[in-house]
């Protein structure tokens, strides 16, 4: 399970880069637009565009934040409950979180599907939209996936709830 997620942690630091060039093309041409349409008068075509088409490519950050621990946690109840009480709060939440994940990525191919069999274009540069709906459906599916395997490790770490139990036990 561990060499498992070592590998799913290696696939999300190279959709963690996917993300982060996506940001930076995305940061680079609004802010180049701006400068050239308050100073030139001369904005860049499509820039509205190409600022949604990167804001797409963001979503394997998603993975990556799975794998890597670094979605948001609280606590303040789940962490007062023994091993069994944990691990049914994030049974539930994983359950909940790949049935939304899977919905998303299934509709994200049907909405692909339509937009590659109507041949749809982005209105200014006339780039087919349709890659982007499979970016964005890959990687739900890509983290409907990673979330059961998060779910899994939880199961078989053992020593994850107990360690924070007897931490806790031993503070008060």
């Amino acid at each position: 399970m561990k060499k498992m997620m070592k590998v799913c942690g290696t696939f999300g630091n190279v959709l963690s880069v996917i993300a982060i060039i996506a940001l930076l093309v995305m940061v680079g041409v609004t802010i180049a637009d701006v400068i050239l349409r308050e100073i030139f008068s001369s904005p860049i075509t499509g820039a509205v565009e190409i600022t949604r088409m990167m804001m797409v490519c963001m979503s394997p950050a998603f993975v990556a934040a799975l794998f890597e621990n670094r979605h948001v946690n609280v606590g303040l109840f789940v962490d007062k409950l023994n091993r069994k009480g944990q691990l049914a709060f994030d049974t539930i939440g994983y359950v909940l979180t790949f049935a939304v994940a899977s919905l998303m990525c299934y509709q994200g191919f049907v909405e692909m599907m339509k937009q590659f069999t109507r041949k749809q274009v982005y209105s200014m540069l006339k780039i087919p939209n349709w890659p982007f709906y499979a970016i964005c459906a890959v990687s739900m599916g890509f983290f409907a996936l990673g979330v059961v395997i998060k779910l899994v490790s939880h199961y078989a770490d053992k020593e994850k709830y107990a360690a924070k139990a007897e931490g806790e036990e031993g503070q008060a």
